[in-house]
């Protein structure tokens, strides 16, 4: 996370090497309740954080990003936003 400048959250070791499939298509699945946020791959709940700090706020903008590093290449299909009720 930038803005901090450290993880926020982790998934315990191991879990995402366990489900992750390379070289295929994966099911990313992001879930914001107010400050609550529960990231999911391929159906299993990788991360379960709640943010603590008012000051950040629970709106926004919703981007996709590949962090610096080697030569990388990530697609995407099937995008979809649901509002929750």
């Amino acid at each position: 996370e930038s803005r901090r400048r450290r993880m926020l959250a982790q998934p315990k070791a191991g879990v995402i090497e366990k489900i992750l499939k390379p070289n295929d298509w994966n099911q990313y699945e992001i879930r914001c309740e107010g400050p609550r946020i529960r990231l999911y791959i391929n159906g299993t709940q990788t991360i379960d954080f709640t943010e603590t700090d008012p000051k950040i706020p629970l709106t926004g903008v919703i981007a996709l990003q590949i962090h610096s590093g080697p030569p990388t290449e990530a697609w995407y299909r099937n995008i979809t936003l649901t509002p929750l009720k």
